[in-house]
């Protein structure tokens, strides 16, 4: 018996249809990210609308004598990214708590029709993925609320305009700007972390629960990316929308 045997997923009890779920999960939320944060793709999402937006925003900061407003709405982004930041610990705290108590759970679970059977060890596995994928958003946030504080110092150090300065303006108000939307990115992927995360309670019922909860987390998240009303109200350029509901 070789080592790949002892550690491989058979060890573990994982069946093909587990790993293909898996498998499938990983390839929609890391090529995803992938996907969508560089190239054209990134180019035509929402959060690049709203960058545009915020360019424009610090670009009118330079003219206002007073900056409380300004700091007051970074703030309550701040506050937003400690929140969930904060949640997310309560939540690991939560599932670390689940580990080891697969038989007792799975009890609860298997009263429900459609639910497959798993041994402890799968259950515990279950477990520390969707602890993995909270860590994740941990960070995530944890970097994101830091960094609205260094917005904040941004649009402190902001020089008011002038009739000679107007490109060191617009200079500080790019790199401001450019300061506040890593921010807003980080928060993005820590809440798309929270959405698959969602997707992950499917594997607690069945592997192919999992495949159709990932799938239908990928197409919302894509459909809010590309495909909203929200983005057809914000880009400034042209955009088209499946649907007439929602945003």
């Amino acid at each position: 018996m070789n080592l790949f045997n002892l550690l491989g997923p058979g060890a573990l009890g994982l069946s093909p249809v587990d790993l293909l779920a898996l498998a499938w999960f990983f390839v929609c939320t890391v090529a995803y990210n992938l996907l969508t944060g560089y190239g054209r793709l990134a180019q035509s999402t929402l959060v690049a609308a709203i960058q545009a937006q915020r360019v424009r925003w610090f670009a009118n900061m330079s003219r206002r004598p007073d900056r409380v407003v300004d700091v007051l709405l970074i703030s309550n982004l701040a506050g937003g990214n400690s929140f969930f930041a904060s949640t997310s610990i309560i939540l690991l705290g939560v599932l670390a708590s689940l580990l080891g108590s697969g038989e007792r759970a799975q009890g609860i679970i298997d009263r429900i029709p459609f639910a497959v059977p798993s041994s402890p060890v799968i259950w515990d596995l279950k477990i520390v993925l969707m602890m993995t994928i909270i860590v994740y958003a941990f960070f995530k946030f944890a970097w994101a609320f830091r960094l609205g504080h260094y917005s904040m110092i941004m649009v402190g150090a902001a020089p008011f305009a002038k009739d000679d300065n107007g490109p060191e303006c617009m200079h500080h108000a790019m790199r401001a700007a450019r300061v506040a939307g890593i921010a807003a990115e980080h928060s993005n992927l820590g809440l798309r972390a929270y959405y698959f995360a969602m997707a992950a309670i499917g594997w607690f019922f069945s592997p192919l629960w999992f495949i159709g909860t990932t799938t239908l987390v990928m197409l919302i998240v894509t459909r809010r990316e590309y495909y909203s009303r929200s983005l057809a109200a914000i880009s400034e350029q042209k955009t088209h929308t499946i649907s007439t509901l929602g945003g």
